[in-house]
């Protein structure tokens, strides 16, 4: 178990960064691109849900979620226009309170390659590796370092592949429309691989309703992250109902479409491959968001020696050293 917020580490802003792994990240998404095989020797040559390699992926991510600790894996269908069965996958790390609205963290993990003249959907590639491979491999890798926290988090984590975005957010709106109450903070990362020229920039789209959550990535930004994260109001975006997170804005909860911008040219083509995503860039992001999640989800303390769960480590305090220096960042000036 990855121990990352033990209590000699738990005020050290190098805590998360040392548990993310970039090559956990690339293995995941050297499967779900086709260039590793599979345990069974086979090779997923397209997440379209058109293609039958739709399936593989979806028990692909069902099997990788189902291999962490700690969570729950469950698959949640839904119908859509296309000859493939399809379903979301949905996994929760339980909170302690279960009156305190979840967190999301959220990918699709179908893919396209659309743009390409005579591509055929049910039939031809679409590795999909930025578009959302990308993704996919961070929300994982979140999911592995926030279930190694043994003490558990006060609010529930949950965990989302969504399938059928690149159709028209049929899975997205299908998982919103079914929710039981309103979520506390999702986050979309839609894709989060690519690095235009190099500039380490990584940007954000957020609805003018929740501007603190903005506010409040770009600070914590500030103080962890190696990129340059900016957000950008979706009107001034010209709109963004681009990926997951719009369902959400739709039924009045808070969502921040994370993404990179400009797409690179292999953007919805059969060139949408791992010589598309810069990894070290994946790695910022997976960090970045990692710690945002778990700083929303409030880390429950760590049981000391003689008994006791001492408040140093109280739910959020292990981020003390981001959270007392900017809270007063999270108010906006009126």
């Amino acid at each position: 178990m990855l121990l990352f917020l033990a209590s000699a580490l738990a005020l050290d802003p190098t805590a998360i960064r040392d548990a993310v792994s970039e090559d956990r990240l690339l293995a995941d998404m050297r499967e779900l691109t086709g260039v590793d095989p599979l345990s069974d020797g086979t090779r997923i040559v397209s997440r379209s849900v058109s293609h039958p390699d739709i399936a593989v992926a979806e028990d692909w991510l069902f099997a990788a979620f189902s291999a962490i600790d700690g969570l729950t894996v469950t698959r949640e269908p839904f119908a859509h226009s296309g000859p493939e069965p399809v379903a979301n996958i949905v996994a929760e790390l339980p909170g302690a309170d279960p009156a305190l609205a979840p967190m999301v963290v959220m990918a699709h993990y179908d893919s396209t390659a659309s743009l390409d003249e005579g591509w055929q959907a049910t039939t031809d590639p679409a590795p999909g590796a930025d578009d959302d491979a990308s993704g996919i491999a961070a929300i994982l890798e979140i999911a592995r370092v926030l279930a190694s926290w043994e003490p558990g988090f006060a609010r529930t984590v949950r965990f989302v592949g969504f399938s059928a975005e690149e159709v028209g957010l049929v899975g997205s709106t299908a998982h919103v429309a079914n929710l039981d109450a309103p979520v506390h903070l999702a986050l979309a990362l839609d894709p989060v691989g690519h690095n235009p020229g190099d500039s380490d920039i990584l940007w954000f789209s957020y609805d003018g309703r929740w501007v603190d959550e903005a506010d409040a990535l770009e600070a914590l930004a500030e103080e962890i992250s190696e990129l340059s994260v900016t957000g950008v109001d979706e009107e001034l975006f010209g709109g963004d109902a681009r990926s997951d997170h719009y369902p959400f804005w739709q039924a009045g909860m808070p969502a921040l479409h994370i993404g990179t911008f400009p797409l690179p040219p292999s953007y919805h083509t059969v060139e949408d491959t791992l010589a598309a995503v810069d990894p070290t860039f994946l790695f910022e992001v997976t960090v970045l968001v990692a710690a945002r999640a778990a700083e929303e989800a409030e880390p429950l303390p760590e049981e000391q020696p003689g008994g006791c769960a001492c408040d140093a480590v109280g739910p959020a305090s292990w981020l003390v050293w981001v959270i007392a220096p900017l809270a007063w960042r999270r108010r906006r000036p009126s």
